[in-house]
């Protein structure tokens, strides 16, 4: 394994980086006043202990049966089974006279195979963080993140892949009085894939493609045109860096800029439109570099009570399992109806369907096992279900979820899952 300790840059360029990314290393462009942000855990924590605030929350990510597991190439693997997943959350916040607020989260999971007993697993995911004002309109936040999360790497490959996320962030955020607030971001993470399919040491093997530590950084300024919506512009900055000597070739850095609109979450129109420009650059020069246009858009209108249609889009890159891939540029469109029949039955739709454009493709040393000129792959999935309420604040349901890709890479395989949803309103 390599070291993934190199200098981004040298000289004064290198200088402003490193400061840009000690200063900055966020989660989320909150784009709130430090007095919103106390009155928002206020309102979310049920319970006081003390100087604590306290929100327990009792999920399950998952619960239903399965038809494939986790994943497989050959008819020997797929093997269906009941999957149960609770994901109990904890928040706890301190609050130091309406001037400091120091959180933690908990979260474990423990994924139980009815049948299946030797694929039951325990994840866990935590984090703290630690967030003031500073000279009045300044807020600066710090924390710290551990994800631990296993799942179905659908969208390209079908196999359960167990993905470890860890590291730090910051943010520094300035609101004027006019309307116009800066927050200025930023991310140190470590991550780390698991396959459980292919043996260690194998070239099929997905981990060692993707395992890598992230620098990123990020600008955005906010203009406020409405109550609760606001115009925005977002400069950013990131370099990734594969851990192993056999992805060393997929190093790469990427620049974006972002503009759009973002609309208030309680309105009967709401989400956010965004669209830009990215360029990466492959450091090793073996993949193909990317110059173009890049969006995330999703829309919510609401037609009245429960009932409401969502559309969706996105197209960007995203980097890729496949050895001999460093990106696949994904276009995707999603959409989802809910409609509220009754007062005591809502029933819900959606699907999505994504083209993954292989285009950062490298020919591998000594030739062959490569993938053909102009493949693309194709995901989609839908879904369907309904919820009835059971408790104040709580629906009860059921969801038929399936997935497919036509075409793409040899091990591709359709998917069943019927799910007992639970729903916090």
């Amino acid at each position: 394994m390599k070291s993934a300790d190199r200098r981004i840059c040298a000289g004064p360029l290198g200088f402003f980086l490193w400061a840009f990314l000690f200063l900055t290393t966020a989660a989320a462009l909150s784009g709130q006043t430090f007095e919103a942000r106390v009155d928002g855990v206020v309102a979310r924590a049920r319970y006081k202990i003390g100087p604590f605030r306290i929100q327990p929350v009792l999920e399950f990510s998952q619960l239903g049966w399965a038809s494939n597991i986790y994943g497989g190439a050959q008819a020997e693997q797929l093997i269906s089974d009941f999957v149960i997943t609770p994901s109990p959350k904890l928040n706890i916040y301190f609050i130091l006279r309406r001037r400091l607020i120091l959180s933690f989260t908990e979260n474990p999971e423990y994924h139980f195979y009815f049948s299946s007993h030797r694929y039951n697993h325990f994840t866990n995911n935590y984090g703290a963080e630690l967030s003031f004002p500073f000279f009045g309109s300044l807020i600066i936040s710090a924390g710290y993140f551990f994800q631990d999360q296993r799942s179905l790497a659908v969208a390209e490959v079908d196999r359960l892949v167990e993905s470890l996320n860890r590291g730090v962030r910051t943010e520094v955020s300035y609101e004027t009085g006019r309307r116009i607030s800066l927050t200025l971001t930023g991310l140190f993470s470590r991550l780390e894939y698991a396959d459980f399919l292919s043996p260690e040491g194998s070239p099929d093997q997905l981990g060692p493609n993707l395992n890598r530590v992230e620098y990123s950084g990020l600008l955005e300024a906010r203009y406020q045109a409405f109550t609760s919506s606001a115009f925005f512009i977002q400069t950013g900055y990131s370099q990734d860096l594969f851990r192993e000597e056999t992805a060393g070739w997929k190093d790469s850095e990427s620049v974006r800029f972002l503009f759009g609109f973002r609309l208030p979450s309680q309105g009967r129109l709401s989400g956010s439109l965004a669209a830009g420009f990215r360029n990466l650059l492959n450091l090793d020069r073996s993949a193909k570099d990317y110059s173009g246009f890049i969006a995330n858009t999703q829309l919510s209108y609401r037609l009245g009570g429960a009932t409401s249609v969502s559309l969706g889009y996105y197209h960007d890159l995203v980097f890729s399992y496949l050895p001999n891939v460093l990106y696949y540029i994904s276009d995707s469109i999603n959409t989802a109806l809910t409609v509220n029949i009754s007062r005591f039955l809502a029933v819900q739709a959606g699907g999505s369907y994504s083209l993954l454009r292989y285009s950062g493709r490298r020919e591998p040393e000594g030739g062959g096992g490569g993938l053909p000129p102009g493949l693309m792959g194709r995901y989609f999935n839908f879904s369907a279900g309904f919820t009835i309420p059971v408790l104040r604040g709580l629906r009860a349901g059921l969801s038929y979820h399936y997935w497919t890709r036509p075409t793409g890479v040899s091990d591709k395989r359709d998917g069943h899952l019927v799910t007992i949803d639970l729903i916090r309103q």
